[in-house]
């Protein structure tokens, strides 16, 4: 029919000046011939009859030709040219570079529920223009496009005619295959590695019955196996594995692990301390060897962020679920001694030692990195300690720090001497942060080969390069607390400190100042090994006095502090906010911060303090809770992190009022959660 009206269209002009001739001489021989009252009459009548039928029908032909502008490729084309677009099974649609539909053939218009989309746009059927989609850099294998319940894959090709670009899109169905990548994918096997978190603390206090416990848990485990259609094995005690397929997976997630909150309210009405397990799952490509590796790696995350919550271990980075729950310190220090011994074999095997904490270090990142320090001099190695020189919040450590015998002049460098200093045998020790965007230099620990990291925070960022030890403990009280058990497994009190062994009475104090600083003087956050470390730390000679005098506020930081008790706001009645726009750019200042995020929690009814202050173009926001609120959670949602009653962000615009504003959006999604489970708001 199409090609009808092209023919058509081609004879319309010789027939239309024929017909006019011919037309002309009736008309004139009806003059000559006819009456001539009549005669004149009938000739105009005959006349414009033919011209309006002359006209209407050069109307319609026209019409319906231009419907199909691509008629001029159609003319040039040959006949089995034309055959085998119109014919082909495959749908073909030309268009023209505004994406003006003008030709489809047979297939197509079939596969649109046999209508005719020529005129219309190609943005009814993909969104990308036809000229780029002719671009082979951006869309090497085309575009994916659904339509009426089936897939294709859509390539277009470029065509030039009349000195017009025309572009032929040809549609390759993949249905089928895109059915069975779907099946393959969710029939993916899946490795889902979960811990119970703190069993042995349960069974102190269900009597020893190490039976019963175990069997309820294991019944649990076993009836959620069989919900998601996994296989259960228990691996080792309180360990399980679970196979299963990749769709169980989007259940699970859709029910949010609601296995965490099933173990805790198991034993909710038993026993006072929460039942809690980690679960590791690692949703990658790969081998079973790689994807168990994935799910293992999901599991150390899990752990170290404190336990009690899910990670899913991705291509592009991890998601988790739960942490809601405060860890409860271990009283072991079976790890810290198999650490300490690893971490002497690695400082022996090096070169040289870095050591390194986070972007405006306070007290526990120093006394930290001083008790790293300690290990190189017992190993006989060089080392530095990376660090702001110019923050003035550090400016009494820095001097206690003169007075241990093994320092030097040029043992604290900057960032820029640190990268002089690294080699592939140099060893990078990171302390008190494991987020890269925090680390003094980001730079410095990207290049470096070999890096252990010892922190207390709760897991946040992935490693650039991935570390070879990592002691990453969020029921720790502080950095210094892990360092002190580490050396107290290592070295005897009473070594002589030119024998390289003991601590000196200024390494103490330096550490302790750190366990006092990040426990509010040992009023939150701590445990029997705290105050066993803390015991350790006054054996070797650390005076308290000497403690509270580091820990002392300058009357410019005292006056610092005051700025934030002007612009103080209580948020939901619990959560006090308060904020200071400093124009002065001083690394101090982050202390500061957090020093007032602490008062704040002192008032009543307050169960979450945040502080937010400026510091020249960055805002730094410092999270306290007493207990009854998760604020690393809710840092987490902000871009920063922590562990569950102390956490920080920071934002690089500058602005204030825009870190309250994500702060209280953080507040109002954590809240969210805690309403799906209103028993975990006081766990």
């Amino acid at each position: 029919m199409k090609s009808f009206f092209f023919k058509l269209k081609r004879i319309m002009a010789p027939l239309a000046i024929a017909f006019l001739a011919a037309g002309l001489l009736t008309i004139a021989g009806y003059l000559i011939f006819g009456r001539s009252t009549s005669g004149v009459n009938s000739a105009i009548f005959l006349l414009v009859l033919y011209f309006s039928l002359l006209l209407v029908g050069t109307m319609i032909v026209y019409l319906i030709a231009d419907r199909y502008r691509f008629g001029s490729f159609l003319e040039k084309a040959s006949d089995p040219t034309f055959a085998l677009l119109h014919d082909i099974e495959m749908p073909v649609m030309f268009c023209a570079e505004n994406g003006r539909i003008l030709w489809t053939n047979d297939a197509f218009v079939k596969l649109n529920g046999n209508k005719n989309p020529s005129g219309q746009n190609t943005s009814l059927f993909f969104s990308v223009q036809p000229g780029m989609l002719c671009s082979r850099e951006r869309f090497p294998k085309g575009t994916s496009v659904e339509l009426n319940g089936r897939r294709f894959t859509v390539r277009c090709y470029e065509l030039t005619m009349n000195d017009r670009k025309t572009y032929v899109t040809v549609w390759q169905d993949n249905s089928e295959y895109f059915t069975l990548q779907k099946k393959y994918s969710e029939d993916m096997p899946i490795f889902c590695y979960v811990v119970i978190d703190n069993l042995d603390e349960i069974l102190r206090f269900a009597e020893g019955n190490y039976r019963t416990v175990a069997s309820k848990i294991d019944e649990i485990m076993q009836s959620w196996a069989k919900e998601i259609g996994g296989v259960l094995r228990e691996y080792d005690r309180d360990k399980y594995m679970i196979l299963m397929n990749a769709s169980a997976l989007d259940r699970i997630v859709a029910d949010q692990f609601d296995i965490l909150k099933r173990i805790k309210d198991a034993w909710k009405d038993e026993i006072n301390i929460p039942v809690t397990v980690s679960i590791g799952i690692g949703s990658v490509e790969g081998s079973l060897e790689e994807r168990s590796a994935a799910s293992t790696e999901a599991l150390e995350i899990a752990l170290q962020r404190g336990g009690d919550q899910a990670v899913i271990k991705m291509e592009n980075g991890s998601e988790i679920y739960g942490g809601t729950t405060k860890g409860m310190q271990k009283k072991t220090k079976v790890r810290a001694r198999v650490l300490a011994s690893r971490l002497i074999e690695m400082i022996n095997n090096a070169e040289n030692v870095l050591i390194m904490g986070h972007r405006g270090a306070d007290f526990d990142c120093f006394g930290a990195c001083i008790g790293i320090a300690h290990f190189c001099v017992m190993c006989g190695k060089p080392f530095n300690i990376v660090g702001n020189l110019r923050n003035a919040g550090l400016k009494k450590c820095y001097e206690k720090a003169d007075s241990i015998p093994y320092m030097t002049d040029d043992t604290f460098i900057d960032a820029a001497a640190a990268q002089d200093r690294l080699s592939t045998k140099t060893l990078l020790v990171i302390c008190d942060v494991n987020n890269p965007k925090e680390f003094e230099s980001p730079e410095l620990a990207a290049s470096a080969t070999n890096i252990v990291c010892i922190d207390h925070h709760r897991r946040t960022g992935e490693f650039v390069v991935e570390p070879l030890l990592k002691y990453i403990d969020p029921t720790a009280s502080s950095s210094c607390e892990q360092v002190a058990d580490m050396l107290e497994q290592s070295i005897s009190a009473d070594a002589d400190v030119e024998g390289s062994m003991g601590l000196c009475r200024e390494e103490a104090e330096l550490m302790l100042a750190g366990i006092t600083l990040d426990t509010k003087k040992f009023e939150i956050n701590t445990g029997t090994k705290t105050f066993g470390a803390a015991q350790y730390l006054i054996s070797l000679g650390a005076q308290t006095s000497e403690v509270q005098r580091l820990n002392a506020s300058t009357l410019d930081e005292y006056r610092k502090e005051a700025g934030f008790v002007a612009n103080v706001s209580i948020y939901k009645g619990k959560y006090a906010i308060s904020t200071n726009e400093s124009d002065e750019e001083d690394p101090g200042l982050r202390i500061v911060t957090a020093k007032a995020a602490d008062r704040l929690l002192s008032v009543e009814g307050v169960i979450a303090s945040f502080a937010i202050c400026r510091n020249g173009s960055v805002v730094h926001v410092s999270g306290r809770s007493n207990g009854k609120v998760n604020v690393q959670l809710i840092m987490e949602r902000i871009g920063g992190g922590g562990r569950y009653d102390a956490a920080a962000a920071r934002f690089e615009d500058g602005v204030v009022n825009n870190a309250y504003k994500k702060l209280i959006e953080s507040i109002d999604e954590y809240e969210k959660i805690l309403a799906k489970n209103p028993e975990e708001a006081d766990s």
